[in-house]
């Protein structure tokens, strides 16, 4: 009898801490969701310390709370930590699959990072799970067309960029790649088209030729840039940084005596450009020409007296310490 009563009084207390446990768990997991939805109301108020505090709090009660991950992974994707918001987002991913949000915003991440192949990946399945996006589809195509032609997909971004340009916004931005990815197929009448169709829209606007040149060399395209930017240049298309960056393309296949020239009306247009002498000095010293090359040295840290490249150029030339 008194055996009996001692393991029903066992059973109760093990039955009673269960529950007390069971209870402890909901009302953490009860607390991690109003801290994540705080978390969300504040950034959308941008105390973005106090959302992250919110959100770490919320995970800190329930780890596998999903949409504090997504709270969390938003903050630091707006706050331009991109490393952070792709491991946030990732481990989001598994507590919720069916969640495509999530792969738009991890898509972000690797694209504002500069992983172009990852970003166009990663918007691949989301495109696979939602074809026709609601929520911004002007910047999820914009952004699917421009990875895809920086991984040098370029079938794949004409085809992206002709549905990314049934959305006015990204007109400008849009068509500048429409620009590089004709380049990059070697097609420079369509380059041209494109370019021009560009000024009609932005008359005001200057295509930034550094992206051009970036990818044409990563894509051993220099030929066809060279060809662009001098078709360009017969049309009247000149500033400093369009002939600096022909310049560079010039050196980059050899044609050194048609770089200086370049550099040099390029200075014409920017005398206060302190990389051109720097690109000057570089191009004469590699030509045997120290006196040229000194002078032009000479002129750079005049124009940048505090060049990272200064120790440098006072090794090769002590009379300029």
């Amino acid at each position: 009898m008194q055996t009996r009563f001692m393991r029903r009084t066992l059973l109760i207390i093990v039955g009673l801490t269960i529950l007390q446990a069971l209870l402890l768990v909901a009302y953490a997991h009860y607390e991690a969701e109003v801290l994540a939805s705080e978390s969300d109301r504040l950034t959308d108020r941008q105390l973005y310390s106090r959302a992250r505090e919110n959100a770490e709090r919320a995970l800190a009660l329930n780890p596998n709370h999903g949409y504090a991950r997504y709270y969390l992974g938003y903050l630091e994707l707006l706050q331009e930590r991109y490393p952070e918001a792709i491991n946030v987002f990732q481990s989001a991913i598994p507590l919720m699959p069916h969640l495509p949000a999530l792969l738009k915003m991890l898509a972000q991440g690797y694209f504002f990072s500069g992983d172009y192949a990852r970003a166009t990946q990663t918007l691949d399945r989301y495109l696979r799970m939602d074809p026709a996006p609601r929520a911004g589809p002007d910047l999820i195509f914009r952004m699917w067309a421009q990875a895809l032609c920086y991984s040098q997909e370029f079938g794949r971004a004409s085809i992206a960029l002709a549905k990314a340009e049934a959305y006015q916004k990204f007109r400008t931005e849009l068509l500048q790649t429409r620009v590089l990815n004709s380049i990059l197929l070697d097609q420079i009448p369509m380059a041209d088209y494109y370019y021009r169709m560009f000024k009609f829209f932005a008359p005001t606007h200057r295509m930034d030729p550094g992206p051009l040149f970036a990818n044409a060399l990563a894509a051993g395209k220099l030929q066809s840039l060279t060809r662009f930017l001098e078709l360009n240049r017969m049309r009247g298309e000149l500033d400093g940084s369009t002939e600096k960056i022909l310049a560079l393309a010039y050196a980059k296949q050899g044609r050194l005596d048609l770089a200086i020239a370049t550099l040099k009306r390029a200075m014409g247009f920017v005398p206060n450009d302190a990389e051109i002498p720097l690109f000057l000095g570089d191009i004469y010293y590699q030509q045997g020409d120290h006196k040229s090359a000194e002078g032009y040295y000479r002129l750079h840290l005049q124009l940048a007296p505090e060049s990272r490249f200064k120790k440098e150029i006072q090794q090769k030339f002590p009379a300029l310490r």
